[in-house]
């Protein structure tokens, strides 16, 4: 989690550098900075740095346009319940972000469900939405209702979200993406959405994804009134460890993630428990255009797959639990894939229904499935090919129709650690090569005479 007090430090560092103009008065007031003795909230945000503007949202304000609020600032939301909230034309720097945080207790965005959003950002840049104002209160933002509960949109760029709840949306929790329409503005190779981490929020109880990260269709792009276009690339996304239950459709799905592309430290609890329409009912789905790696993420109880690869081929999937998938724990599919791999290494993956490793993937040049538990009652149903023009390496992996025999400390419990009496242990191949060098809960690869099996090393 973000200290608040780096976070200010950082910002107050390029304020000494560059003088700084205060805005006028406009429609909505701009406060006077606050020094270091200010309010206990106003302290904690700038220990040891000096006077720093900020603004204040008022409780009856529905929008507010940052053209005049100057880079670095930091602007609060009071405590308190309050309609939705759309902030527009927000204008940081990679070195002075504009901070949204809450003041003084949580902050809760309520609005109907057949409203458009809860919470928007329109063409913002270099923003951080931060519910850590109070250090007692772990999501100090909450948002209630909205057809989207939260959304990046309108060319919205380079942003973090954090420490935010959301709930009870009638589609996604929380989207971030510029959907193509007749402004050029809106396309591939005009824009690119980057720099984007979403981190450490509760998504629950909505009606279709819980994280909903760039456009589905990457490569065919959408038909709209003045013909095709294409949706932009996204680049540098970062989610992690957040927390998604009961969602519509996938717990999180990720899209025309070109490059940079991280989803790790995830708990996926409960997804597609009312999909939209078939197939939308998976735990993490990385979509078309999507590369690079998921990793150290825990899904349950998906009733479709546990995770779903329609990516670029440059994926690297390892150290995930997959339990209790309806389907299959990783189902793979080429559709646009012209990278060199698929691969699938030391991932846990437990009474998955209609099987382990479901491999649909005849383009893509190579599938890697090794260091991989697959607990399966029908064991010969842990690795699965299309056909035999799915290209396979295979090595290392554990097929067992009980989980006991691994020799969890408490499986049940969740406690994945290995018993030193664990068949699992030194029975591994090299992975280092692959770029996996530690474990689901960070230990380092090999830990002792030789890899081990699985998402846990002993």
């Amino acid at each position: 989690m973000t200290n608040k007090n780096s976070l200010i430090r950082i910002i107050a560092g390029a304020l000494v550098l560059s003088s700084f103009a205060m805005c006028t008065k406009s429609i909505n007031k701009i406060d006077q900075p606050l020094s270091p003795a200010q309010g206990a909230e106003a302290s904690n945000l700038q220990t040891q740095a000096p006077a720093i503007a900020t603004y204040t949202v008022q409780p009856s304000e529905w929008m507010v346009d940052g053209t005049k609020i100057a880079a670095g600032t930091i602007v609060y939301i009071p405590a308190g319940k309050r309609g939705a909230l759309l902030l527009k034309n927000f204008k940081g720097t990679a070195a002075a972000p504009i901070i949204v945080v809450n003041k003084g207790g949580k902050v809760t965005f309520s609005t109907a469900i057949t409203a458009s959003y809860g919470f928007k950002t329109q063409n913002c840049q270099y923003f951080k939405i931060l519910g850590n104002g109070v250090s007692t209160i772990k999501y100090g933002f909450d948002v209630n209702g909205g057809n989207i509960g939260m959304t990046m949109d309108d060319l919205s760029t380079d942003f973090e979200i954090a420490n935010v709840e959301v709930r009870n949306s009638g589609f996604a929790g929380i989207m971030a993406k510029t959907d193509p329409s007749c402004d050029p503005a809106t396309w591939r190779g005009h824009f690119t959405m980057k720099n984007v981490i979403i981190r450490d929020n509760y998504v629950h109880k909505t009606g279709g994804e819980g994280l909903y990260i760039g456009n589905s269709f990457y490569a065919d792009g959408v038909s709209i009134s003045c013909g095709k276009v294409l949706p932009h690339d996204v680049v540098n996304a970062k989610i992690y460890r957040n927390l998604t239950d009961s969602t519509g459709s996938e717990g999180i799905q990720v899209g025309s993630a070109t490059s940079g592309c991280e989803i790790y430290g995830n708990l996926v609890k409960t997804p597609g428990i009312s999909p939209f329409s078939a197939y939308q009912d998976n735990g993490i789905q990385i979509g078309e255009g999507t590369g690079g790696k998921c990793y150290n993420n825990q899904i349950r109880n998906a009733p479709g797959n546990g995770i779903i690869v329609l990516g670029l081929g440059d994926n690297l999937v390892f150290n995930n639990y997959i339990i209790n998938s309806k389907s299959y724990g990783i189902f793979a599919d080429s559709r646009y894939t012209p990278g060199p791999h698929f691969q699938f290494i030391n991932n846990t993956i437990v009474a998955s229904v209609l099987g382990g490793i479901k491999l649909n993937s005849e383009t893509i040049p190579m599938n890697t499935v090794i260091n991989n538990v697959i607990i399966q009652a029908n064991t010969s149903l842990a690795i699965i090919r299309k056909s035999t023009s799915v290209k396979l390496t295979a090595s290392n992996n554990y097929v067992n129709a009980n989980v006991s025999t691994c020799k969890f400390v408490n499986y049940n419990a969740g406690d994945f650690h290995l018993l030193s009496s664990s068949p699992l242990i030194n029975k591994g191949a090299n992975v280092l090569s692959y770029g996996v060098s530690f474990d689901y809960y960070g230990i380092k690869r090999p830990n002792g005479t030789a890899f081990d099996i699985g998402a846990t090393e002993y």
